[in-house]
């Protein structure tokens, strides 16, 4: 039974939901509160009520954005971060540099690898994206990957050449101090180089591992190896903001 403005409708099982959306369902019950369901009006109004709720609780297909007629630059950062693979072909399409980088000297394929975005990040590398590029802070596109934690991302850079380097640099990029610990004691040069010359000490200031660094100076690593890319050891690297490192790192007498 339907009321609206006090007159008493009554509805088939075959009621249409947008006939009634506005209609007050009202349910009998017994004594006890308990539903009545003497007739198949009954088990309509109930029926009824919980399409009303799942629609409530459905969230509203949020419209496929139109692509822009004009692409520039911010708008290639913005695709490349939210996953926008038609605003990206629009930008290489009418030429756009797929190795612009941003204020922070971050690429598109930066912000794809962080944020997981695997189609992306292979049509950019597709267009010949630069997976070497280093931003301000001196972290690749792996890095970035790394600190997503995006395997089939950090698969594809890796298929792509993006690294020659060992598991421990990789262990390290991530943030496994487990997997870190592990292949130290299972023999694990600790003092390895990529074919940017940074060392895992290296790796662990630039992600800003603490324990990790302390981890790695426990165990010896060399923390005047110089890289190639800014002639910089792993001291040089610690930022104003990384306390922490800065004090591992210049501990009287620590190894190297």
């Amino acid at each position: 039974v339907a009321q609206e403005k006090g007159e008493t409708m009554t509805r088939s099982p075959e009621t249409d939901l947008d006939t009634v959306i506005n209609l007050k369902v009202v349910l009998q019950t017994d004594k006890a509160g308990k539903l009545v369901l003497e007739t198949l009006d009954d088990l309509n109004n109930i029926m009824l009520l919980r399409k009303r709720k799942r629609e409530r609780k459905t969230p509203a297909s949020k419209p496929i954005p139109a692509t822009p007629y004009y692409v520039d630059e911010d708008d290639f950062f913005k695709a490349c971060e939210h996953n926008q693979l038609p605003v990206i072909e629009k930008f290489l399409k009418d030429g756009g540099d797929v190795n612009s980088q941003d204020n922070f000297q971050r690429t598109g394929l930066h912000k794809a690898c962080f944020r997981g975005h695997i189609e992306v990040a292979r049509r950019l590398v597709e267009a010949k994206a630069d997976v070497h590029m280093r931003d301000k802070l001196g972290s690749s596109c792996v890095h970035a990957a790394c600190r997503g934690g995006c395997l089939s991302v950090l698969e594809l850079l890796l298929d792509n050449g993006a690294m020659d380097s060992t598991p421990l640099h990789v262990s390290v990029r991530i943030g496994h101090y487990d997997f870190v610990e592990h292949l130290i004691r299972c023999g694990a040069e600790i003092n390895a180089v990529d074919k940017e010359g940074d060392s895992p000490l290296h790796d662990a200031v630039r992600v800003n591992g603490v324990k990790l660094i302390e981890l790695l100076v426990a165990y010896g690593a060399d923390q005047r190896l110089i890289n190639q890319v800014e002639g910089q050891c792993p001291l040089d690297s610690v930022l104003e903001w990384q306390s922490g490192a800065k004090t591992l790192l210049a501990e009287p007498g620590a190894t190297g």
